[in-house]
Parts: C-alpha cells; sequence; structure tokens
C-alpha cells in the first residue's frame, strides 16, 4: 500500500483521545466475555423480563444521550468561546500595529510595539498553561502595561493626537480583556458534582449493560459493549481534554499557531512602515 494511502487513513481514523480510549473499550469487551461465559442464565429468561430489561436499556441509553448530549455542549462552548478570543487578541494586535504604522511613522517605534506584543501573546499562552494557583507576578499584566506606556509615551511627546491616542488605548485595553476572559474559562470548570454523576453513571451503565443483554445476543454482546463504551467513554474523553482548550493535548487550542500569526503581523507591520 503506498505511503500517502497509509498516511490518509491514520489522519481519518487516528483523533487525540484515541490512545486513552482504547484501553477502556478493550476493558469493556473484556468484562462482556467474561459475562457471556460466566454470567448467561444468572438473570430471569422469560420473555415478559427480557422485554422488560430491554425497555430498561432504552431508557438508560436515551437519558445518557441527554446527559452527554449536555456535557460536550458545555464543553465545547468553552473551547469555541476561547477560539473566539485569541482571535479577537489576533485582530487587535493586527489593528494595533497597523495603527501605529499609520499614525506614528517611525519604523523603530513600530518595531518597538511589535516586539511587545508579540511578547504578550507569548506571556499569555504561558500564563494559560501554568498549573493553577501558581504563585508569582502576572505576566500578561505587566507587558499590557508596557504597551499602554508606549503608547503615552507617544502621546506626551507629540507624535500622536489626542485622538489618535484613544484609538489606539481602546485596542490596548483589549489585550487585558482578553486575557481576562480566558482566565475566567480556565478557573471555572464545569461543575465537579456534574461531571463526578455523569462518569460514575457511565460506569455502572457499562457495568450493567452485557447482562441484560447477553441471553439474546450472546456473543454479540461483546462488540456491543465495546461499540457502547466508544462511544459514551470516547464523548467524555473529549470533553474532558476540550474543557480546559489552553493545554498542549491535540484537542486543545493550536496557541503556538496563534502566537506565531501575531508575530508574522507585527514584522509585516514594522517592515511596511519602514518602506513608507
Amino acid at each position: 500500500m503506498p505511503e500517502e494511502t497509509i498516511r490518509t487513513v491514520r489522519r481519518v481514523f487516528y483523533f487525540p483521545v484515541l490512545g486513552q480510549l482504547w484501553r477502556y473499550v478493550l476493558a469493556a469487551a473484556a468484562y462482556a466475555a467474561v459475562v457471556v461465559v460466566l454470567g448467561r442464565g444468572l438473570l430471569p429468561t422469560d420473555p415478559t423480563a427480557e422485554a422488560t430489561r430491554a425497555g430498561e436499556v432504552v431508557v438508560v441509553g436515551i437519558l445518557f444521550g441527554w446527559l452527554m448530549s449536555f456535557r460536550t455542549h458545555a464543553a465545547y462552548s468553552r473551547w469555541w468561546d476561547a477560539r473566539g478570543l485569541w482571535g479577537q487578541l489576533v485582530n487587535e494586535t493586527r489593528n494595533l500595529v497597523l495603527k501605529a504604522g499609520a499614525y506614528v511613522r517611525d519604523p523603530e517605534e513600530c518595531r518597538k510595539l511589535g516586539a511587545i506584543l508579540v511578547r504578550f501573546a507569548e506571556t499569555l499562552r504561558d500564563h494559560l498553561r501554568l498549573p493553577k494557583g501558581t504563585p508569582g507576578p502576572h505576566r500578561p499584566m505587566a507587558v499590557a502595561e508596557e504597551v499602554l506606556d508606549l503608547i503615552r509615551s507617544w502621546h506626551a511627546g507629540g507624535r500622536i493626537d489626542g485622538f489618535v491616542f484613544l484609538a489606539l488605548d481602546g485596542h490596548a485595553q483589549q489585550l487585558m480583556n482578553v486575557c481576562g476572559a480566558c482566565e475566567k474559562i480556565r478557573a471555572t470548570p464545569l461543575a465537579a458534582s456534574y461531571r463526578g454523576l455523569l462518569r460514575k453513571g457511565i460506569t455502572f451503565y457499562l457495568l450493567l449493560l452485557p447482562w441484560f443483554i447477553d441471553d439474546e445476543l450472546i456473543w454479540a454482546t461483546v462488540p456491543v459493549c465495546a461499540l457502547v463504551a466508544y462511544g459514551v467513554v470516547g464523548l467524555e474523553l473529549i470533553a474532558t481534554e476540550i474543557e480546559d482548550p489552553f493545554g498542549t493535548q491535540g484537542d486543545d487550542l493550536p496557541l503556538d499557531d496563534f502566537v506565531e500569526t501575531i508575530r508574522r503581523s507585527a514584522v509585516g507591520s514594522g517592515q511596511k512602515a519602514e518602506g513608507s
């Protein structure tokens, strides 16, 4: 098989949580096999009891579908909000460097502003990846203060008038607004009680499922239980990953790419100011 085809197949079937998920799927399949071998006949097998058990499986499945839908939606909303905030940071940075280049018209000052903005993005990225409760100074705030000091010095030195100062100051203020909103997402995860209830429910459901269906499906119980585990456990693992979107795992936001985008924008603005 051509190497390009192999890479394409891997991209299609691989996703970041697969490295954790396969253990749960194998465990569910092995447990279901044990139930089929040792547990058959322990529960009532009359048609009425089997119909009741089938109905209970359907009801519990619907309940878990609703709970998992809420869990996944809540986690993805946090990921998407964080994505929007970093997109806003890119736009605010571009507006700052573009307006500085247009009104200040000093390549050295524009390069200075661009370097500070890149440093702000880097420090914000590192700040959001620190373990919660890490002591120390708030580095993004210190860098944002440098941006404000630079704009203030332009105004004090007569390089820009009051209207331009207010325009630049508005974009500069958004730096800490983005930082604060990201910190809010990071500091307020989904309620621990809800997560605990859902995870325990998933565990009990997977433990009981083969007992409800083994008399009817026999050895087909094994792939059915593995498929159910693949779905419910996979969704929970994905929700756990994207709930805190600022890490370095495969499902987290590509913060390094955002920082690189800001760096290219800052460098390009400085070169444009120099050429003008």
